[in-house]
């Protein structure tokens, strides 16, 4: 199956997905150099122990955002691999086409509004 992207509409969600992509990346990659930052202070500060709880603290908040960033940075690549493939823009539950305005705001989105509603209610 595939959607009704015109090849103007193909190109606007391509060209979405990479400069998302680029700015995970250099989310990732500030936030990566925060940690460092961290974990030096910490390093710094190990005499105390209330400052070096502190410092702990923002280390797990630090890999909690990595973790997030990560997974955001999967889901757009594997959206630029489906967009290659003719089922893109399809829900992968119920196989209706995703309407663009809804691609366009969120071009990784694997559902329709239905399922997306459906599946997050079942969390």
């Amino acid at each position: 199956m595939s959607t009704a992207l015109t090849p103007g509409q193909h190109a606007l969600l391509e060209t979405e997905l990479r400069l998302a992509r680029e700015r995970v990346q250099s989310a990732l990659q500030a936030q990566r150099g925060g940690a460092d930052r961290v974990a030096h202070a910490a390093a710094l500060v190990a005499d105390d122990p209330r400052e070096l709880r502190e410092h702990e603290a923002d280390r797990e908040l630090d890999q909690t955002r990595d973790r997030h960033l990560l997974a955001e940075l999967e889901a757009l690549d594997d959206a630029l691999t489906r967009l290659k493939l003719p089922g893109y823009g399809r829900c992968v539950d119920c196989a209706a086409a995703i309407p663009f305005d809804r691609l366009q705001r969120q071009p990784q989105t694997l559902r329709c509004f239905d399922c997306q509603t459906a599946a997050e209610a079942t969390r």
